[in-house]
C-alpha cells in the first residue's frame, strides 16, 4: 500500500507541467494556478485561459485571454489578448512627498483615461523529451480620451519601457522562450523579450528571465532566478539586474 501511495505521488510529479506563460501552451481544464508575483491562471476549457493580477487588478485593472488556433502542422499556436487599465495607479503616485512617483497634478499634467492592448501571436514546438521551444509577437496600442503628457512616465527598469508607449504610435514585441526540465522535478525557464516603441526617441528596451523551478510538492513550484533589463532612457543607456523569486499554488 506505502509504494502504491508512493508511486501515485511520484507519478503526479512527473506529470508536472512546464511553465506556460511564455508559450502557446493552456493549462489542463479547470486547472488554476497562482503565485505570490504571478497572475492568477484559470483554463476556461482546453483551448482557452484567463490570465489576471489579483492584488494589482485593485489599482491596474487586467486581464488576458489566450486561445489555441491551428495554424502550423506540428507546432503549438495561440493567440492572446492583454487589456490593462492603468490610470487608478498612476492618479495614486502622482503627488508630492512619499510614494509620489509622478509630477503631481496640474492643468497641464492631467492623467486621463488609458487603456493599453497587447495583441500577439505564439508559436511553440516541442524540440526533444520535455523540452519547448517558444516564439511571440505582438502589437501593442494604447488608447486615452486626452493627450498624455511625455512627462507621465517612471524612469526605472522594467516600467519604464510599458509607461514610455503611452505617447507612441504602437509598441512591437517579440520574445523567444525556452522551458525544460533537467531532472524529474527540476527545470528552467529562459525568456528574451525586445520591444520597440515607435517614436522619435528611447525606442529600445530588452529583458532577459532566467528561472529554476522546482515542484517540491505535486501542486506546488518554487521558482528563482534573476531579471536582466536594459533601457534607453531620458538620462541615457542603462542596464539594470534583480534576483525573484516566486511561489506557486496549483488547484
Amino acid at each position: 500500500m506505502k509504494r502504491l501511495i508512493k508511486f501515485l505521488i511520484l507519478s503526479q510529479i512527473l506529470s508536472s507541467d512546464l511553465p506556460s506563460e511564455n508559450t502557446a501552451l493552456i493549462q489542463k481544464f479547470g486547472q488554476k494556478k497562482i503565485g505570490i508575483f504571478s497572475p492568477l491562471i484559470l483554463a476556461k476549457t482546453d483551448n482557452k485561459e484567463y490570465s489576471i493580477h489579483p492584488i494589482l487588478g485593485f489599482v491596474i485593472p487586467n486581464l488576458k485571454i489566450k486561445n489555441k488556433i491551428h495554424l502550423i502542422k506540428n507546432i503549438e499556436n495561440a493567440y492572446s489578448l492583454k487589456l490593462t487599465y492603468p490610470t487608478p495607479l498612476l492618479k495614486i503616485i502622482q503627488k508630492d512627498g512619499i510614494g509620489g512617483l509622478i509630477t503631481p497634478n496640474t492643468n497641464e499634467v492631467n492623467i486621463p483615461h488609458i487603456l493599453v492592448s497587447e495583441l500577439g501571436i505564439y508559436s511553440t514546438k516541442n524540440i526533444i523529451n520535455r523540452m519547448y521551444l517558444s516564439i511571440y509577437n505582438g502589437i501593442a496600442f494604447t488608447f486615452s480620451n486626452n493627450s498624455i503628457d511625455e512627462r507621465i512616465t517612471i524612469d526605472i527598469p522594467y516600467v519604464f519601457p510599458r509607461m514610455n508607449m503611452y505617447n507612441s504610435k504602437f509598441n512591437l514585441i517579440s520574445s523567444f522562450n525556452i522551458s525544460s526540465f533537467i531532472m524529474s522535478t527540476v527545470g528552467i525557464d529562459v525568456t528574451n523579450t525586445l520591444r520597440f516603441t515607435s517614436k522619435d526617441k528611447y525606442d529600445i528596451a530588452f529583458e532577459h528571465k532566467f528561472q529554476i523551478f522546482w515542484y517540491f510538492k505535486s501542486n506546488m513550484k518554487l521558482i528563482f532566478g534573476y531579471n536582466l533589463y536594459f533601457a534607453e532612457y531620458p538620462f541615457g543607456n542603462q542596464w539594470s539586474m534583480f534576483p525573484m523569486i516566486d511561489l506557486n499554488y496549483y488547484w
